[in-house]
């Protein structure tokens, strides 16, 4: 299974790496700026006064308003030859000027790493901006497509809903971008993956532990909703050696609050500032307000959950790149019916189902993550007290999805989807297809909404 998704990933990964203008992926240019400072050995970005945080980059770097901005939200535009000329022109500089990317500035390093090892080759070759780009998207998509693979092969629960889940063309996207999130989505495909092998017969060695533990603490620190996902293993706890099960979540919540303290303080500013946010003003109202929640909950899911979905799978570029209807039609199918197939051997053998601590705490703490995202869009990015939270995209609950898999029955025969050969090889048709289907589609999408007239 692991080959037949990295056949077709790839394919999408090089159509998303090709067909994809520059800077025409949800805060492309923020995301390429942070690789920058990261590789010239800036770990922690720098603020400027109250209201811009950045650093000091080689001049050259386009602002995004120089990144075929005719493009942004209006799908009708088409590439402008003149302007990726233009582009294509701009080479690296050893003078520095400021460079404002307040948002992706708060951002843990080591989820860049890769992309920012990709730079300083390209900077020290004299390769030009743009393609420093497309490399930064390869690396990126190389590394996010091998975790998930990782992920798939590891995996003795839930094989069958990780591959659907990591072929949607929303993850490869991202994998294929100068963003940190398709490697961020790969990291915790692997880290649920592991997770699925214990029981218990098996309840890991220490050496396992310490590993699971270092995996969450990257999560945590680069996305801090997944902090929660880290009490997961909990529901494995036995009675002895009980501090491995701690472990995960005590390392996550230290190196948590050390970037807190030392990376993300340092380069925080408020986000919006003077169209009604304020961090500690939403935080008090909310502490204020606490019958307004359940409303607050129900007016944003009636608001944006369709949209959200359809985010989840794919809705590219600046969220302006739809596919068709029938497409998000076969996603709800593919995502349904690989639940139900991995779902469907605990209801036949009692012997293979996930322990009910495991599958509980497993539920319980990815809605907990869903809830930080919200909770904490609503905290920066939403005006104090308002009845909606604004700013939710699908793509946020990507690298939380994979927890799900801990909830399936263990497939007897490793390497398999199921433990009949027969329903495996159909399985794998199945998936296939869709696969071919999701290629094709991804390409096609792409290559008219940015190339074709």
């Amino acid at each position: 299974m692991s080959l037949l998704y990295v056949f077709f990933a790839s394919l999408m990964a090089m159509a998303c790496v090709l067909l994809t203008p520059p800077g025409q992926t949800p805060d492309e240019r923020n995301h390429f700026a942070r690789l920058t400072q990261i590789s010239q050995g800036g770990f922690i970005a720098i603020k400027k006064g109250t209201k811009d945080a950045g650093g000091y980059l080689p001049t050259g770097i386009p602002s995004e308003s120089e990144l075929l901005n005719s493009l942004r939200f209006n799908p009708k535009a088409k590439v402008s030859s003149e302007e990726l000329l233009a582009l294509s022109e701009r080479h690296w500089s050893r003078e520095k000027t400021w460079v404002s990317f307040p948002n992706t500035a708060i951002y843990a390093p080591i989820t860049y790493l890769p992309g920012a090892l990709a730079t300083f080759v390209a900077r020290h070759t004299r390769a030009t901006i743009l393609q420093t780009s497309y490399a930064i998207r390869t690396v990126n998509a190389i590394c996010a497509i091998a975790l998930c693979a990782l992920g798939m092969a590891l995996a003795r629960r839930g094989a069958l809903y990780l591959a659907v889940l990591a072929s949607f063309p929303m993850v490869v996207a991202l994998g294929a971008s100068c963003s940190q999130d398709g490697i961020l989505i790969g990291l915790a495909i692997v880290t649920a993956a592991l997770l699925t092998r214990l029981d218990t017969i098996n309840p890991g060695s220490s050496r396992f532990w310490l590993g699971m533990t270092s995996l969450f603490a990257i999560l945590a620190v680069s996305k801090p909703p997944l902090l929660l996902c880290s009490l997961i293993p909990l529901g494995y706890m036995a009675r002895a050696h009980r501090w491995r099960y701690v472990l995960p979540f005590a390392v996550s919540l230290l190196a948590f609050l050390f970037w807190q303290k030392f990376g993300l303080n340092p380069a925080k500013i408020q986000f919006l500032d003077g169209s009604g946010t304020s961090d500690s003003g939403q935080v008090h109202w909310v502490l204020t307000h606490p019958a307004a929640l359940p409303a607050l909950a129900l007016h944003t899911l009636q608001a944006h959950i369709r949209h959200n979905i359809h985010e989840f799978f794919g809705v590219l570029g600046w969220l302006d790149t739809v596919f068709p209807n029938w497409f998000y039609g076969i996603s709800y199918i593919t995502i349904t019916a690989s639940f139900y197939f991995c779902i469907y051997p605990a209801f036949r053998h009692k012997s293979v189902r996930q322990s009910n601590r495991v599958v509980f705490l497993a539920i319980f703490f990815v809605l907990l993550a869903i809830g930080a995202v919200y909770f904490s869009l609503y905290v920066i990015w939403t005006p104090v007290g308002a009845p909606v939270i604004d700013g939710v995209q699908g793509r946020y609950f990507l690298p939380i999805a994979p927890f799900l898999a801990l909830i399936f029955p263990k497939v007897s025969v490793e390497g398999q989807v199921a433990s009949s050969l027969r329903i495996h090889q159909i399985a794998m048709l199945a998936l296939g297809l869709f696969l071919a289907i999701d290629m094709v589609t991804l390409t096609c999408v792409l290559a008219s909404r940015y190339w074709l007239a």
